[in-house]
């Protein structure tokens, strides 16, 4: 028997639905193994009427009062994926053991939840992790006072080995090898911010799975020209120990000073690169532009800011880079899915 630490993130699409109508479950479903097996080892359970995340579309189940706080929501976006969302904390040390699927993960997490999956601790407060596994048993400890965060899909074999090369007329074997290569040291801005839409986003009864399952072939796309751009021929292979020491020391640069306003030329200097040697070599690093690096940096702080009431949007607008609010707005709305003021309602809501 094998054990190792992946949490929560499960395709539990095709045995979902008898819930979903209100109907009796028949004892030992597939759903009963994956979720209701050892989510009361945690102490979690379906949330009462009032208490449901997302408008009540999906399922959301929660943790008894004394054992923790939070609440963990899941979505059946087809028979073969699904999103699951969860930000809980336990009050004591939490352990589980359950009957796993064969499965793929994409998901950014805190590292209570993303160095399970990993074989390095975890520095930053989000990770973006991929990772396969196996049929088999699993099993985890859940530190207490630990937050355990994430935002992920779950694709069963059926969708990303027959389904998707189906509709996309070639093979989609690299689907794996591109999820399971984001070991959190990755950062790709468009994959993440698309995890963020879904999280935000207020699903409708009836269409909810139309967005979810837009979002998600987005994704899955984002991360094959990843692939190809990047995996198929190793970047750091590629470029020389000088220029990926430069490149490194520009990324840390932005992150610092994302508010400021870009000038590439000067960026280009500062990297003793041209202009189209650096927006190359960056994108061939890091899987994104230099300008798509930034934008994730200013609305990530941006999110953090719209926390406080006190702060304006246009007061938050100035202070991540922008002049005008209408702009801000903009570019958070297409990173996000959801207004600023949308944002901070939801935020609040929760």
């Amino acid at each position: 028997m094998k054990t190792r630490g992946y949490l929560f993130i499960w395709p539990i699409a095709k045995n979902i639905w008898p819930i979903a109508k209100k109907e009796v479950m028949p004892v030992r479903t597939g759903f009963e193994q994956l979720c209701l097996s050892h989510l009361p080892q945690l102490g979690l359970k379906p949330a009462r009427k009032g208490q449901e995340e997302k408008n009540g579309v999906g399922f959301t189940f929660v943790p008894e009062p004394e054992i923790g706080e939070g609440y963990l929501w899941t979505y059946p976006i087809n028979a073969v994926c699904s999103l699951t969302i969860y930000d809980v904390v336990f009050h004591q040390d939490m352990s589980f053991r359950y009957h796993h699927p064969a499965a793929l993960t994409v998901a950014v997490s805190s590292p209570g939840s993303a160095e399970p999956a990993l074989t390095k601790p975890c520095t930053n407060p989000e990770n973006l992790v991929g990772y396969f596994l196996e049929e088999g048993t699993f099993g985890h400890t859940i530190p207490k006072n630990t937050p355990v965060r994430s935002i992920g899909i779950g694709l069963m074999p059926d969708f990303y080995e027959q389904q998707l090369p189906a509709l996309m007329g070639q093979d989609a074997t690299q689907v794996r090898k591109a999820a399971c290569a984001l070991d959190g040291t990755v950062s790709l801005p468009e994959v993440e911010g698309l995890l963020h839409q879904m999280a935000a986003y207020l699903p409708q009864a009836g269409t909810a799975g139309l967005r979810y399952e837009a979002k998600v072939f987005d994704l899955l796309a984002a991360l094959l020209e990843w692939n190809d751009l990047t995996l198929s021929t190793p970047a750091a292979a590629c470029i020389s120990a000088k220029d990926q020491e430069a490149l490194q020391s520009l990324k840390h640069f932005l992150l610092q000073n994302y508010s400021a306003q870009v000038d590439l030329q000067r960026l280009a200097q500062m990297c003793y690169m041209s202009k189209s040697k650096l927006t190359y070599l960056f994108r061939m690093l890091y899987g994104t532009t230099i300008y798509e690096y930034i934008l994730t940096c200013r609305i990530d702080r941006a999110k953090e800011l719209l926390a406080d009431r006190g702060k304006k949007i246009s007061e938050i607008a100035a202070l991540v880079g922008y002049e005008r609010q209408s702009s801000f707005s903009a570019a958070f709305h297409q990173k996000t899915g959801v207004t600023p003021n949308e944002f901070r309602r939801q935020f609040w809501s929760q």
